[in-house]
């Protein structure tokens, strides 16, 4: 793909190096946030860590001028993308699912760690419930996607080819999440994430898909695991399910690529080359 872009519009993004130094102070604000959430905080650290995320990123981009709906993929996207980003995120999530269960087998996750994140997210009253929607759910799925895939994955994607800026964003995305358990599974989905962002030039189906696997994830450790063994076979994902998972994602994302055709009757910056 040829990322060539004229000359009056590269000052409109931030240059790589900027966004990854800004990437290295939000790393360091969110290692902060998380471990005064360890002394102090308690479950109100997931709202926080969330709400700290986009914030060295949108003062750098008001102070550079740059345009926020531009730097962080605000584009608005058709109510049929938006329903096949949900059919994908459902896909994703159960594909996620069995994925770690084959990683689980290779690299355990820890019981100590498993036991914090459980209480973490497990919600003992309405507060609890409110503080672990918007932190762990909607905001995640928000601010994240705004981070990730709108001004590191845009900036990269103006300096460097789209699969190397796809890889790097979805490394990074992995690593700031401090898990080495999850790696794999965190920076598989942060691939298809970042397809999603560079084809539609939003990040809003990223952000349904980031919200629905998180969202899950707080349903099931809340109601308990025993409840959804029936899709379950051998320790893993009922062979049926996921094989239902695949094609729905395989379609989904067929399906997510002729809409986005369709809506790009105006070329945008982000998803086409521009000659």
């Amino acid at each position: 793909m040829n990322n060539d872009i004229p000359q009056h519009f590269e000052k409109s993004f931030p240059p790589r190096n900027e966004a990854l130094i800004i990437l290295f102070i939000t790393f360091l604000i969110f290692i902060s946030v998380g471990l005064l959430g360890e002394l102090v905080l308690g479950k109100i650290q997931i709202l926080l860590g969330e709400l700290f995320l986009l914030v060295p990123a949108y003062l750098y981009v008001r102070w550079r001028r740059f345009m926020p709906e531009m730097i962080f993929r605000l584009r608005p996207v058709g109510w049929r993308i938006i329903l096949v980003s949900v059919m994908i995120g459902l896909a994703l999530t159960v594909i996620g699912d069995e994925l770690d269960r084959l990683m689980n087998l290779i690299l355990p996750l820890p019981e100590i760690f498993a036991r914090l994140l459980r209480d973490l997210l497990t919600a003992q009253s309405l507060t609890d419930w409110l503080i672990i929607a918007f932190g762990a759910v909607l905001f995640a799925g928000l601010f994240e996607e705004m981070l990730f895939r709108g001004f590191l994955q845009g900036s990269l994607e103006q300096h460097s080819d789209v699969t190397r800026a796809v890889l790097l964003t979805a490394l990074l995305f992995a690593i700031i999440h401090f898990n080495p358990w999850w790696i794999v599974q965190i920076v598989v989905l942060g691939v298809f994430l970042g397809v999603l962002a560079w084809k539609s030039d939003s990040i809003i189906p990223g952000a349904i898909v980031h919200a629905i696997n998180n969202g899950i994830s707080v349903v099931i450790i809340n109601t308990g695991e025993e409840k959804f063994r029936l899709f379950e076979w051998n320790g893993h994902v009922h062979p049926l399910l996921l094989l239902a998972a695949i094609t729905a994602l395989v379609f989904g994302l067929r399906f997510f690529y002729q809409f986005c055709e369709e809506e790009s009757e105006v070329s945008t910056l982000l998803n086409t080359p521009l000659t």
